[in-house]
């Protein structure tokens, strides 16, 4: 217990503090603050130099001496313990005004960061501010048709359930049989049979209000210039292809709806392109009259169901031909601005117009969906056949002529068949199916076009559903052409596109064009008989699919139509 008691009272003397003198004047209140430097919060670490001094202002300078005098005044009454502790948090400022090795490191590594930041912001930025840029210039003002509501339509009424419409409790609605909803108006321009003019089958709407738009076309329509000759060799003529690009003002809405058909007017002194559409209107796109106020766009309704095939005639270019689903075939004499009926049958839902191909200035050669091709003379009255030919048992499509024998067609259907036909043949029994000059090996699925190479006609382009295009020559004597290439190509459009159709070049054999449904939007030109794929035509404001290609047949240019009524032009 003794010992225990003399520890306790060696550590309280320990413990005690040191005497000192009793002093009763009033003292100041000493704070912790007093024994550390006040940092300035306004001063960057970062950016202090602390091998030179800092230039201090007066407001600062004076509240350091406040500060000084304050500290002055209690350093009396301080005990020699927090005289020590002063002296050492001296020592310690002191000590953090010189700057380590490790320090400066770590400040040059701080500085080495921000740098890189800001480099990395100041490259993100721009990288933002061109993709807006580059946003905004695609999508560039309209050109061509303008959308436009129809007033005069009513819009039928919402059909609500009776659980919708929350009627009051007490209330019992009982629905009438006899009660109709209003369905959607047909078009009002229906155009049976007969002729009709230009002014009659304008478009009711804002872009159509210029009666001279034809007319004032026609000199230079009909004007007869220099021929650009094109590179005869493939090589030279790949290197004129890839110079091929697209801008704005090679952008255009010509038709409302979406493109099934595409032609060029083989003028050289005018670059004309006429489209039709799903709703049977025809489209022109004047494309080098950019001063006009609808950028050289007029359309007209001229058939009531998709026109799937419109050309131009080949022995007079003034005339345009246009076969539609409707089961109506007319011809537009751009001089009179009439459209005359040239052949129709009776629409049916397993019969209508298809495809049309021309022999000679009078004579047409149509197809049918019921597996007909009819040969049609145009200076007879419109309805009348001069030969019809049944190949196949359905659905016959597009037809091609040979190049090198106008009596010789092709022509292919939705299952597969492709056959070359003789305009002659002559069958007693309607019933009988004619037999092929040439029989193609079945596709495994339909087959959307088959066309003879344009010059020789030595080979056949066919564009399949099973995703393939083929090359086949068709040389005379053989009696099944040889398939010398097949390419895989996917063909799958779907409903809401215009299914492919991949065409020649009009001035060669040797290269082809097609649609693609791959990203970035393209449109591709391949070789033959190769099949090698030579180039790839896209660009910034082509964002679609162009289903319908076609090259002007004398001027290096070709257009692409696709779903929503636009045209894409590609020029060097």
């Amino acid at each position: 217990m003794a010992r225990r008691s003399a520890r306790v009272s060696e550590k309280l003397s320990v413990q005690s503090p040191p005497p000192r003198n009793v002093d009763s004047s009033p003292k100041k209140k000493t704070t912790i603050k007093n024994y550390f430097t006040v940092l300035d919060p306004y001063v960057s670490v970062e950016k202090l130099n602390l091998e030179t001094p800092q230039k201090t202002s007066p407001s600062k300078k004076v509240i350091k001496d406040e500060r000084e005098s304050s500290e002055g005044s209690n350093e009396e009454n301080e005990t020699p313990v927090k005289k020590s502790e002063k002296k050492s948090g001296n020592v310690i400022t002191k000590a953090t005004s010189e700057m380590s090795e490790y320090e400066k490191e770590i400040q040059r590594n701080i500085e080495e960061r921000r740098k890189m930041f800001q480099e990395l912001v100041g490259d993100a930025k721009k990288d933002f501010e061109s993709e807006v840029i580059r946003e905004k210039v695609n999508k560039a003002t309209q050109r061509g048709l303008k959308r436009k509501m129809d007033e005069s339509i009513e819009v039928p009424p919402l059909r609500m359930s009776l659980r919708s419409r929350k009627p009051p409790k007490e209330e019992f609605v009982i629905m009438k049989d006899n009660d109709e909803i209003k369905q959607w108006p047909s078009n009002p321009k229906v155009y049976k049979s007969g002729t009709f003019t230009l002014a009659d089958a304008y478009l009711d709407q804002e872009s159509i209000d210029d009666s001279k738009f034809i007319e004032e076309m026609i000199p230079l329509l009909e004007k007869e210039g220099e021929l650009e000759k094109l590179p005869a060799d493939q090589q030279d003529f790949l290197k004129l292809m890839k110079s091929f690009s697209i801008n704005e003002e090679g952008v255009a809405k010509v038709s409302k709806s979406r493109i099934y058909s595409l032609a060029w007017h083989p003028s050289n002194c005018k670059l004309l392109v006429a489209v039709g559409d799903r709703d049977g209107n025809i489209g022109f796109w004047d494309i080098d009259k950019l001063d006009d106020k609808h950028q050289g766009v007029r359309a007209f309704k001229v058939h009531n169901q998709p026109i799937n095939c419109i050309t131009f005639d080949k022995f007079n270019s003034t005339r345009l031909l246009t076969t539609s689903y409707d089961g109506y075939v007319r011809c537009l004499d751009l001089h009179s601005n009439v459209f005359d009926e040239v052949y129709s049958i009776k629409r049916t839902n397993n019969t209508w117009t298809a495809y049309h191909a021309q022999k000679d200035p009078s004579t047409l050669i149509i197809s049918q969906s019921n597996g007909d091709v009819a040969v049609v003379d145009c200076r007879t009255k419109p309805g009348s056949v001069a030969n019809l030919i049944q190949c196949f048992e359905m659905s016959a499509r597009t037809i091609s002529l040979h190049p090198q024998d106008e009596n010789l067609f092709m022509t292919c259907n939705r299952y597969g068949e492709i056959g070359i036909f003789d305009v002659r043949y002559t069958s007693t029994n309607n019933d009988d199916i004619a037999e092929p000059v040439v029989s193609f090996p079945k596709a495994p699925k339909g087959v959307h076009g088959a066309f003879f190479s344009p010059i020789s006609g030595q080979y056949a382009l066919t564009t399949c559903t099973d995703d393939t295009l083929k090359l086949y020559d068709v040389q005379k004597g053989k009696s099944e052409p040889e398939c010398i290439k097949s390419i895989y190509h996917n063909n799958f459009t779907g409903r809401w596109l215009t299914p492919f159709k991949a065409v020649w070049h009009p001035q060669r054999d040797d290269v082809f064009i097609v649609g693609s449904m791959e990203q970035p939007r393209r449109v591709e030109l391949y070789g033959a008989p190769s099949g090698t794929l030579l180039h790839n035509f896209n660009g910034d404001f082509l964002a679609s699919v162009t289903s319908i290609n076609a090259f002007h047949p004398t001027v290096p240019i070709f257009a692409g139509g696709n779903s929503s009524g636009r045209v894409h032009i590609f020029r060097a």
